[in-house]
């Protein structure tokens, strides 16, 4: 098929098949470049390639639910798979090991979520010396180069004490392995990590913040257009009333915006139209508020 030079490779390609496999498509995960992100995916290669020494780096990646936090982290990952197997220490290399703080933040449960990316056995019933120890002897031999932590605003959902013992943990962490730590959370994780200043020290924050009608924005909305299989141009970024229609109905928010055009791409196979226009635009929108 010819005449979509408006796509990227891959969609190019999509774009050629059946309805079924492109809204198939519309339903996967798409990274979209972007200044912000960019940033971030350089800090943390700057981070994950950091030198052995007395204190290691860290650093909050912070902003609202559904703000693309994990989709930049990823993106990272996927860019540091595990590597050869090691037949010393009897496990893969792996440089960048990724974990989410438990619903209940306690120290044993932090640990087991670290034996489970290890592929190594973890009982939940196990006292926290014997947890620790298992999980410090297996990193040491791992030997990362990073270690990151999702969701750490869910430390709120625990007692002060719990909130004390898992930011200690993470400091502890960095120290015991020599590795970065890196941790992501809503504007919540920030609050818990401010109230202890060594912690605040350790882990200064870049903010992921809800996008605004510029032209940052219009890029990004440009990008994502590009993913999109569709037969025809949709033309969104230099259309003033769909991107005002965006920013009215997400807020900014990325993971939002997203759900958006892909919902609007949809009606737009569906349709036949192979083009977002306004009025699908407003009519995905209307849907996606009713719901």
């Amino acid at each position: 098929m010819t005449g979509l030079d408006h796509l990227t490779d891959e969609a190019n390609a999509i774009a050629a098949q059946d309805d079924v496999s492109r809204l198939a498509h519309l339903a996967e995960d798409h990274w979209i470049d972007y200044p912000r992100a960019r940033a971030i995916l350089e800090e943390l290669e700057r981070l994950v390639r950091s030198p052995e020494r007395t204190r290691m780096p860290g650093l909050l990646i912070h902003g609202e639910s559904n703000i693309g936090k994990s989709m930049i982290i990823q993106k990272f990952l996927r860019a540091h798979p595990a590597r050869e197997f090691n037949t010393e220490t009897g496990f893969l290399q792996v440089d960048v090991i990724a974990v989410e703080m438990p619903s209940a933040p306690q120290e044993r449960r932090l640990y087991g979520q670290l034996l489970m990316a290890l592929n190594a056995p973890y009982r939940p019933g196990d006292r926290l010396a014997a947890v620790e120890f298992t999980a410090l002897t297996l990193l040491r031999k791992v030997a990362p180069r990073m270690i990151v932590v999702d969701e750490v605003h869910n430390l709120l959902a625990g007692s002060a004490h719990e909130q004390r013992s898992s930011l200690n943990l993470l400091k502890f962490l960095s120290n015991q392995i020599k590795c970065a730590v890196v941790v992501l959370g809503t504007r919540d994780a920030l609050a818990a990590m401010q109230t202890d200043p060594q912690i605040a020290s350790r882990f200064p924050g870049i903010e992921i913040p809800r996008w605004q009608e510029n032209e940052d924005f219009r890029g990004f909305l440009a990008g994502f257009e590009r993913q999109l299989p569709l037969r025809q141009p949709s033309r969104i970024a230099t259309n003033r009333a769909m991107v005002s229609v965006i920013m009215n109905a997400t807020g900014g928010i990325t993971g939002q915006v997203s759900e958006l055009l892909s919902r609007a791409a949809e009606a737009a196979i569906r349709s036949k139209r192979e083009c977002i226009t306004l009025d699908l635009l407003r009519d995905a929108a209307g849907r996606r508020l009713a719901a």
